[in-house]
């Protein structure tokens, strides 16, 4: 009898128009398939010591952005810029914006009429993730006929994804992560084989930060989505 694979949770994106709402629910930092962004208005200078905290534990699934022009609707225009961008590197996971503003609304029923799954919500009691598809129940498989002169055979598998052995590294290693972008590319060219070049750990860093799974910051700094 085959054994069907677990199937994995959808991926929901939060993002918080922090100038708007204030509080921040602790269980979302950190969930399991749940990346979170906060976007933090100019004129906001002071944040809760706890939340810091919680924030800085859980730094591969956060992203907390601080702007500084503090003109009007400044983080409501760099929420949907960050939205867009998550959209574009993972378009069927759930998007959710944590804001008491309406004027999002038009953009979401827009998201909408794409086949983007946007929702908006006041605050954080309201918010709900979807469940995991059911998967499809095991099948008996059909038995073989026999035949003397068959041979058992094997199929041969493909060769891994070098992109998804990074991804499960990383994920594996949290604590150990290159933090620039010259070691990370070390590490990926490590990762490829000794037969690797340059050119290839720079072409996998580029597919990585197409994907959303990282990001390079002005000083060459690595931020890790994965």
């Amino acid at each position: 009898m085959t054994t069907t694979p677990p199937v994995s949770p959808p991926m929901n994106h939060v993002l918080v128009d922090f100038e708007n709402v204030h509080h921040i629910d602790p269980a979302i930092i950190g969930a399991k398939a749940v990346n979170l962004t906060i976007l933090v208005g100019a004129k906001q200078t002071k944040l809760d010591a706890d939340l810091v905290v919680k924030l800085l534990e859980h730094t591969a699934s956060v992203q907390l952005i601080r702007l500084t022009a503090s003109d009007k609707n400044a983080v409501d225009f760099a929420l949907t810029y960050y939205l867009g961008r998550a959209v574009l590197a993972d378009p069927t996971a759930y998007f959710h914006i944590i804001s008491k503003d309406s004027g999002y609304d038009p953009l979401i029923e827009h998201l909408a009429s794409r086949h983007v799954r946007v929702r908006r919500h006041n605050d954080f009691t309201t918010l709900t993730f979807a469940a995991p598809p059911k998967a499809a129940p095991a099948v008996p498989k059909p038995a073989k006929p026999k035949s003397a002169a068959a041979a058992p055979t094997t199929a041969a598998a493909g060769p891994p994804d070098p992109m998804n052995l990074v991804l499960d590294r990383l994920r594996k290693h949290t604590t150990n992560r290159p933090k620039k972008k010259k070691t990370l590319l070390s590490h990926l060219k490590a990762n490829l084989g000794k037969e690797a070049s340059d050119a290839d750990a720079a072409q996998l860093l580029e597919k990585l930060i197409k994907a959303g799974r990282i990001e390079i910051d002005d000083k060459e700094g690595v931020t890790y989505r994965v």
